[in-house]
């Protein structure tokens, strides 16, 4: 005879096929839940700002390079235009000396050398990270030397028994010819930066635009990815601990 004929209705043991667990055993799983849905967001939160910054990182790496770019072709091609003004006083200082022969004309073209040498140091320093210019700054430096050379050894022969070839020598145009071969050797050298440091066509403005555009794609960028991934961690899973769900043991 079985038990639960014997035993009271009340006290009638059921034998379910499954076995739920009780509501005080259920809330530690949910729980755990919700600290790894934190934990999951708190991970996003941090990738997204991650992202952001090394992207701004990236992007302002990016314009301080350019920027450096284009002020040292500035700094250069403005060493290059000192030098090209250093010839027009010598030239300038020449002539007044040899028309009017006044000793003031002369300290210019003395202190040309010295002016020189410091010129093409400084710009040989400037081009020393750019190997393609280096060449350039070598024929340039003979070219100017000779032409500091050739007037201060004519200006000598001012007020001696050889002004007289001086004078030809001006009349003839070989003076004139020389100060183009530098004025040659200037714009070669001029082409050589050009071609090795590129002037940027984009003006500050198109500058500025372009990076709040960049900026803006970036912080989209974000926005969307760190909702994608918000979405994702946050799609309900079922849990076999849930009421309703039974535990077969």
């Amino acid at each position: 005879m079985s038990t639960n004929h014997i035993l009271p209705k009340a006290d009638r043991v059921q034998e379910p096929s499954g076995l739920r667990l009780p509501k005080d055993r259920r809330a530690p799983y949910a729980l755990m839940g919700i600290r790894g849905r934190f934990i999951g967001l708190l991970i996003v939160v941090t990738a997204a700002l991650a992202v952001s910054f090394f992207g701004h990182a990236f992007l302002f790496e990016q314009w301080r390079i350019q920027q450096e770019r284009q002020l040292h072709r500035s700094n250069i091609l403005e060493e290059v235009l000192r030098l090209q003004r250093l010839m027009m006083d010598v030239e300038t200082n020449f002539r007044g000396y040899l028309l009017a022969e006044q000793q003031s004309f002369l300290e210019p073209i003395h202190l040309a050398e010295v002016r020189l040498e410091i010129g093409i140091a400084r710009l040989t320093d400037l081009t020393a990270s750019t190997p393609g210019l280096q060449a350039g700054v070598q024929v340039l430096s003979a070219r100017l030397k000779e032409f500091v050379d050739s007037k201060k050894k004519l200006a000598a022969f001012i007020g001696t028994d050889q002004q007289e070839q001086v004078r030809l020598y001006v009349r003839g145009g070989n003076g004139r010819a020389l100060f183009l071969t530098i004025e040659k050797a200037i714009g070669d050298f001029e082409v050589r930066i050009e071609r090795e440091l590129p002037l940027e066509a984009m003006t500050y403005e198109s500058w500025m635009q372009r990076a709040r555009w960049q900026l803006l794609l970036l912080e989209g960028l974000g926005v969307v990815v760190c909702v994608y991934l918000t979405r994702t961690l946050g799609l309900p899973k079922k849990n076999s601990f849930e009421p309703g769900a039974g535990l077969l043991l």
